[in-house]
């Protein structure tokens, strides 16, 4: 019960977030983007709910970070309309199908070994530590929204009352995919304590992002694929 108390009171904060962005800028790029990735995430609670929670996995950990990285791919793909991951790779109306492509191919060569190495962190805690649906929703999303937005949230630290409308991307790339693996994840027997578990993600998290994202994007200057 506490946990369904907890979700109802996050899904009340994520519609707020989402519906006053929306009335205040209307329907524009990056709300189309928000509104895809609401869909892909809903659509893949309903198949689990229909299919995945009786799914055994033999292999967690491999089934955790790929699925989980495929599902990044997707939200990428998404953002490719509005915030890609350098402003040169965005597509508009004018931008022809082939120079699109390659934009699209260009961020997910640069962004799929990161996704590797962040979701292969986030699968060194889930094993380390138990975390309840609730915890791994919250916690995992957070971090790694803090991470991805840390100079945005630095500048803007107001928005961070509107931080579930960023949350949503990570829900929708590692909250399924941790679902259907949890039961078969083989717990370490760890001695820290409760408050470590909460911490620790809000630390080697955003750490993660800042090594991976200073590394893809300075690779992506390198090979002239960015501009420096």
């Amino acid at each position: 019960m506490k946990q369904k108390i907890l979700f109802i009171i996050l899904g009340i904060w994520f519609l707020l977030s989402l519906i006053l962005p929306l009335l205040h800028n209307g329907l524009n790029r990056d709300s189309v983007t928000r509104l895809l990735i609401l869909g892909y995430f809903l659509l893949g609670l309903w198949w689990f709910y229909k299919n995945g929670q009786f799914i055994e996995v033999k292999n967690p950990k491999r089934t955790f970070i790929i699925w989980c990285t495929i599902n990044a791919m997707v939200v990428e793909i998404f953002h490719m309309i509005s915030k890609p991951l350098n402003q040169s790779l965005l597509i508009t109306s004018n931008t022809s199908f082939l120079h699109g492509a390659q934009n699209t191919l260009i961020d997910l060569i640069l962004t799929f070994p990161a996704y590797l190495l962040i979701f292969s962190v986030i699968w060194y805690l889930i094993k380390r530590y138990h975390y309840s649906p609730f915890s791994f929703f919250f916690l995992m999303a957070l971090g790694q929204a803090l991470g991805d937005g840390n100079a945005f949230f630095l500048a803007n630290p107001f928005l961070l009352t509107l931080i579930p409308y960023v949350m949503l991307n990570y829900w929708a790339m590692n909250f399924v995919p941790y679902m259907v693996v949890r039961k078969n994840i083989p717990l370490l027997a760890s001695q820290d304590s409760k408050l470590k578990k909460i911490i620790l993600p809000f630390i080697l998290i955003p750490l993660t992002y800042l090594v991976a994202g200073g590394t893809i994007l300075t690779i992506g200057k390198v090979l002239g694929w960015i501009p420096k």
